[in-house]
């Protein structure tokens, strides 16, 4: 089956910051958040079913390299992008919807 990947505007929001944070830390290391997330991306679109359930029908799963979990579901052909949440915060904030 072909996926359709939707990031939700507020997820975008806390791309932006992640990288904008990184870069702040080293030039370059935000970028390297970004290709790190797109690898995530690619290995979501190929079985998204293989992730664990965070609450059910949401799904999350984390970035390999950096503190990050992606939330999202899969509806019917599109996986939709709640939040890419830092680990380290309160996972009470985590939006999955």
């Amino acid at each position: 089956m072909v996926y359709e990947l939707e990031i939700r505007p507020l997820a975008t929001i806390e791309i932006v910051e992640a990288f904008d944070w990184y870069e702040l830390q080293r030039e370059g290391l935000g970028m390297e958040f970004l290709a790190e997330l797109q690898q995530f991306y690619f290995s979501l679109l190929r079985n998204p079913h293989s992730y664990s359930f965070y609450e059910m029908p949401v799904r999350q799963g984390k970035i390999e390299r950096f503190p990050y979990t992606v939330v999202f579901e899969v509806i019917e052909t599109t996986i939709v992008v709640f939040s890419v949440f830092m680990t380290s915060k309160d996972p009470s904030t985590k939006r999955s919807g």
